[in-house]
């Protein structure tokens, strides 16, 4: 029994650190707008991976992405900045 929560627990890590790697790392010019995006992508696996598997951004448009947001918030227990970086991260190249 042990060994099979072991080999779930990894499993999973493997499937969350698969799916994080193919999420764009924003790029941009401007550093203080970099460094939102990257709080955002970083919110946005640390927060919304912990109960399902992550959407790669290009998957949603702007408002769908808003909507679905808003309505993992509170689940999420994100803060409304939190929501708007992550918002930001998800829409910022589409």
């Amino acid at each position: 029994m042990k060994n099979q929560k072991i080999i779930t627990i990894i499993s999973f890590a493997c499937i969350i650190y698969s799916c994080s790697t193919q999420l764009y790392l924003p790029a941009s010019t401007d550093a203080k707008k970099q460094e939102q995006l990257l709080a955002g992508r970083k919110l946005y696996v640390n927060h919304c991976s912990s109960c399902h598997n992550l959407y790669l951004p290009k998957r949603f448009t702007t408002d769908q992405w808003k909507k679905n947001v808003d309505e993992m918030q509170s689940r999420a227990k994100i803060t409304d900045q939190e929501k708007q970086l992550i918002i930001e991260y998800l829409t910022s190249q589409l």
